[in-house]
């Protein structure tokens, strides 16, 4: 577990991502531990941001207080060095017409410390992954496809129009989901138990081929490695449905720590 030492979450998203984390915290955490910032555009976007003349270089506290004046306001009496550990939470989004999996990779070897220049976890395909869930036996397999027009085969696959029709992710989840799950001010502890659990199990899955809680931590570059393996280096490129946030529990807490937590 990580102590009090200040700790800085960036968003993606200025909406979804704070309202998950603030009930994460709440219903799991037990504390609000985190100062909390909205870099508010897609990662690829960052990565472009951040990558000059083939290197990252950049101060991630001033790069946000440029981004809005409400980062501006929240960091104005800290800067990078007030940050013990930083954490970025972004959406895979295939879809984006920045997206690039070699930026993935790139982002995610270089955000690999969050006492450096920080820690990257990816959702897939995107934060709305949290509460895609209604079982464990149906979560075990659950996939997306993931591309949409970025998809390298879609001049000669049969069904392009029926992808490129498909709703967007959105709203395939509130209709793919427990019905409770919609709401997220429902969300109990028990509620967060049993998806942390499902999420954690899934990830344990696609990396080591068990689907039960994992015994170590389970790294960002080990998902996506598998996550490009087994579903995104396909015909029709998919992604495994998985959330940031419960491998952020597992890397805070530990897989003993988050076991007792889980199953006390």
């Amino acid at each position: 577990m990580k102590n009090k030492a200040k700790t800085l979450f960036i968003f993606e998203g200025a909406r979804t991502e704070h309202k998950f984390v603030e009930k994460l915290e709440s219903n799991f955490l037990g504390e609000k531990h985190a100062i909390k910032c909205v870099y508010d555009a897609e990662i690829y976007q960052l990565y472009r941001a951040i990558k000059s003349e083939g290197k990252f270089f950049f101060d991630i506290v001033d790069l946000l207080k440029e981004r809005s004046a409400e980062n501006a306001e929240v960091l104005k009496n800290y800067n990078r060095d007030s940050f013990a550990y930083i954490y970025l939470f972004f959406d895979y989004d295939a879809h984006s017409t920045l997206a690039d999996d070699n930026k993935i990779i790139d982002m995610l070897s270089f955000f690999n410390d969050e006492t450096g220049n920080g820690m990257l976890y990816i959702s897939y395909p995107m934060v709305e992954a949290i509460r895609h869930f209604k079982d464990m036996e149906s979560f075990k397999a659950l996939t997306v496809k993931c591309k949409r027009n970025n998809c390298p085969y879609i001049n000669n696959c049969a069904e392009q129009n029926e992808c490129k029709n498909e709703p967007h992710y959105k709203q395939f989840v509130a209709n793919d989901s427990k019905p409770q799950l919609s709401n997220l001010n429902s969300y109990t502890t028990s509620v967060w138990k049993e998806l942390i659990t499902a999420h954690l199990s899934k990830a344990n899955y696609l990396v080591n081929d068990v689907f039960s809680l994992p015994l170590s931590t389970i790294d960002q570059n080990s998902i996506f490695s598998k996550q490009l393996e087994k579903h995104i280096n396909k015909k029709c490129p998919e992604v495994a449905v998985l959330s940031a946030f419960p491998l952020y529990v597992l890397d805070y807490y530990g897989s003993e720590g988050t076991r007792k937590k889980l199953n006390p």
